[in-house]
């Protein structure tokens, strides 16, 4: 399906949207799944629903950046860069600074009671998280500001500073000549050119550089995340390839349903363990070059497969806009913003009940995004409250009607 230029993409703005709320479902997995580190766990824990989260393991924060690449890029036309710079300060940084010391502090509480044993009120953990000289649980200090921590918000602080990197990038990227560019470079060459990248990071530094969500120390991730986000930015700007990934969505599932039986097959060593037990020297297999590449191209291949797939799906489908869509556009952030620390404290209430594994998931997945919803209903009414969540401040009655309403306003307020 062809969008004119000046159209609105609502097929971004129903990625986006399902994109975060995905990313609800996933971190609610986390008190759940098997043998995977989170902040609290659940006595009951499962090892089929890691296959479940495999699916969306590898995609899920990609996607949310090539999103962020594309609003990016819509908006570019429409808005200079100091007041780009003023915007995503205001419904950016400043919800991510709050959001450390107001939302994110039960997280790191609740951590604590059930890892370390601590057994000190809440106000009494609060006297030491906000103490960036605290002595107290070094080994959870994160930074020079002691247990400060963002946690799940880790996003914002990337999409701020990729943002102020696109800024400093801005002149050039302006200069470029996109309309030839956007002649010569259809969904092929956009597959093969970030296959290729994502191949080669994976070979440079993912081993010597494991995924932390610090910031300072977290190559890979970076290489990875900004890497896609620059694809999002490029897409808008080479129309004929995003057609085309709209017109051979099928093509990319079938390579993004092999990615993800590949990465079954592969996960936790199930591949190495067959071929053993088959009388096969798997030791002297991996030491191959060869087997290198075909796996870790098989990796490359299912995140790029994904991501093309969901783009594909959603310019054919969803592309129009209704009463939810509508709501979610302005709502999604604050959801964003306040649902890890709303599955953490319902999800230590509910483990005193002894609920059993059907009943206390389904009681989380409610409690959780009743709580969101509530939340956002009491954040879009007050102006304070409004500006501490990153939304636009306008009359409480009519801001989500105009937000709604207005492409370059919810482009940019999106953060996506």
């Amino acid at each position: 399906m062809t969008h004119t230029i000046d159209s609105r993409r609502f097929d971004v703005d129903w990625l986006r949207s399902l994109a975060f709320i995905l990313l609800i479902f996933y971190h609610i997995g986390m008190f759940y799944v098997f043998d995977w580190g989170w902040h609290v766990k659940s006595a009951y824990q499962s090892e089929f629903l890691q296959n479940l989260m495999l699916l969306l393991n590898r995609w899920r924060m990609p996607l949310i950046f090539l999103i962020s690449g594309i609003a990016l890029s819509l908006v570019e036309p429409k808005i200079n860069a100091s007041k780009l710079l003023k915007l995503r300060f205001v419904r950016i940084f400043i919800p991510l600074v709050i959001g450390m010391y107001l939302i994110v502090p039960p997280q790191l509480y609740f951590e604590l009671v059930q890892k370390e044993g601590f057994n000190g009120g809440y106000l009494t953990f609060l006297s030491f998280y906000i103490n960036p000289n605290t002595d107290m649980f070094t080994q959870y200090h994160g930074s020079p500001l002691g247990l400060l921590t963002w946690n799940h918000l880790w996003y914002l602080t990337y999409l701020w500073h990729y943002t102020l990197i696109y800024l400093a990038l801005r002149p050039l990227l302006t200069r470029i000549d996109w309309s030839t560019i956007n002649q010569k470079v259809g969904a092929g060459k956009l597959f093969l050119i970030w296959w290729s990248w994502v191949v080669i990071v994976i070979f440079w530094l993912k081993a010597d550089n494991p995924i932390t969500h610090n910031l300072v120390d977290d190559w890979y991730n970076h290489a990875i995340s900004f890497s896609i986000f620059l694809l999002g930015y490029c897409l808008p700007k080479c129309k004929i390839g995003w057609d085309q990934i709209i017109t051979h969505r099928r093509k990319f599932l079938i390579g993004a349903l092999i990615g993800y039986a590949a990465t079954l097959i592969l996960h936790e060593g199930r591949l190495g363990r067959f071929l053993d037990s088959s009388g096969v020297d798997v030791a002297a297999l991996a030491s191959h070059i060869e087997t290198w590449l075909v796996i870790n191209s098989i990796i490359a291949m299912n995140l790029i497969c994904w991501l093309f797939t969901l783009l594909g799906y959603a310019g054919r489908y969803l592309t129009k806009s209704n009463r939810f869509l509508n709501y979610m556009n302005e709502a999604i952030l604050p959801w964003y913003i306040l649902h890890q620390t709303m599955t953490i404290i319902f999800a230590v209430w509910l483990a005193k009940l002894q609920l059993g594994p059907v009943f206390e998931p389904i009681l989380l997945i409610l409690l959780t995004f009743s709580g969101c919803f509530v939340g956002y209903e009491i954040i879009k009414r007050f102006k304070v409250t409004r500006f501490i969540f990153g939304l636009k401040i306008n009359d409480a009655k009519t801001a989500p009607k105009k937000c709604a309403n207005s492409s370059e306003s919810s482009a940019v307020s999106s953060y996506s």
